[in-house]
């Protein structure tokens, strides 16, 4: 009997605990999804819209904007690993960004800084590959910095969409004094730009068969551009049926951007 109620007294105590790591991690995931804009500017010249889906209670992936006038600040990232290191990391990574678009500073220059500032005392060896953009939405003039991230998808092209050539530039937090090599587009005004992680192209089903490059860039140009929204949702719905009932297994961040012809 004594032994019996060493049991269950340590499984009343083993219950408590497992019950306050989840609490403390979903209070962790409210925090986190407050630290990514869910509210989209209206504005007749600009259509933007992102999502982001941890795979855990916490995770890596990060996106934010910020808009001055007519001119758009952008990122998408992905932190290395997952989880609640992550988690932090990623949370240190769009303060920083914030800070550094609110100097208006190029993408480069950004991705710089921020680089020097995460390599700092990095002795975990985290990093974060990001897409950073500034888009002028009376010119439509385009200056991007991408730090071994995914390559965007472009629309309006006679392909239908085309994955951006670019430079692809080292992960930010690895090695200190790095230089990034910006470079601009003179235009993509009415040209839909799809972000994403590889959450999403890399997304797996039960035979562990990737979603892949080729259908999502397949599924970009069937799909009749209605709104930025309606294509980031598109998106998500595709990967889920993907997955047909597998638990996600990476976190997935999902942005589209277009700059419209109509005058404010």
């Amino acid at each position: 009997y004594d032994k019996l109620e060493t049991a269950y007294e340590q499984l009343e105590q083993t219950t408590a605990a497992k019950e306050r790591i989840e609490s403390e991690l979903r209070i962790a995931r409210e925090i986190q999804m407050s630290m990514v804009p869910h509210e989209f500017p209206k504005r007749p010249d600009l259509d933007i819209y992102a999502s982001m889906t941890p795979a855990k209670e916490v995770g890596g992936d990060l996106y934010d904007y910020l808009l001055e006038d007519d001119i758009l600040y952008f990122c998408l990232g992905d932190v290395s690993g997952k989880g609640v290191p992550a988690s932090l990391f990623m949370a240190q990574t769009i303060r920083l960004f914030r800070a550094l678009a609110k100097q208006h500073l190029m993408p480069a220059s950004i991705a710089i800084r921020l680089n020097d500032e995460l390599t700092e005392k990095n002795d975990n060896g985290m990093f974060v590959t990001m897409f950073i953009g500034q888009l002028n939405l009376i010119t439509g003039l385009f200056h991007f910095c991408n730090a071994g991230h995914n390559p965007p998808i472009i629309g309006g092209n006679e392909q239908h969409g085309s994955f951006l050539e670019m430079e692809p530039n080292a992960p930010i937090g690895l090695w200190p004094g790095l230089e990034y090599i910006g470079e601009e587009i003179e235009s993509i005004k009415g040209r839909p730009l799809f972000i994403y992680s590889d959450g999403l192209n890399e997304a797996e089903n039960m035979k562990q068969e990737q979603f892949g490059d080729d259908h999502m860039l397949d599924i970009l140009r069937h799909t009749k551009f209605r709104d930025a929204r309606h294509v980031v949702e598109l998106m998500e719905t595709e990967v889920k049926h993907h997955r047909d009932g597998a638990e996600p297994n990476d976190d997935m961040t999902i942005m589209c951007i277009k700059a419209l012809n109509n005058e404010k």
